[in-house]
């Protein structure tokens, strides 16, 4: 055994890592610069078609940080039609704005609807509250249940109506 030790250490000479670098890791050291690694033929089979199979709420959390960015401000009318869009629609606790999100997923979703369905909808999801409703807040689930009802009240309505 020590023969193959003493050959393979006659033949490598091992350096001490840690000595060679200068205490900072960065790209220089690997020496790969961003442009050599955007222009890779990998950065594009991952980007173009890898990255969009990684999970849906993963691509929707990252949406709804693009818009955010994009307008700057926590909107009914401006964050995505998602569970992470929802979630800031409940944290700033605004009636007005739940009504405006509702409207959006409604027109998105070709639900028929009208202001008042809306209003007490958004009394049940916004989290405000006022001298006649008190604060609730429901989770994303329940609130596309409430949505698929909605759904089903609009198609049972046309059906009854020739």
């Amino acid at each position: 055994m020590e023969n193959f030790t003493e050959s393979w250490s006659d033949e490598i000479s091992v350096e001490n890592l840690t000595e060679s670098w200068s205490g900072e890791m960065s790209v220089e050291n690997f020496g790969i610069s961003c442009e050599d690694l955007t222009n890779h033929w990998l950065y594009f089979i991952f980007s173009g078609y890898l990255l969009p199979l990684v999970s849906p709420r993963l691509r929707n959390y990252f949406k709804e940080l693009y818009n955010s960015c994009k307008h700057g401000e926590v909107s009914g009318k401006f964050v995505t039609l998602t569970e992470f869009g929802f979630e800031k629609i409940q944290n700033i606790e605004n009636n007005n704005e739940m009504k405006n999100y509702i409207r959006r997923i409604c027109i998105e979703k070709k639900i028929e609807y009208n202001e008042e369905l809306i209003d007490n909808t958004a009394w049940l999801f916004s989290g405000d509250n006022d001298e006649k409703h008190q604060s609730i807040k429901q989770t994303w689930k329940r609130f596309n249940e409430t949505i698929e009802n909605f759904q089903k009240l609009s198609d049972s309505k046309n059906s009854n109506n020739p």
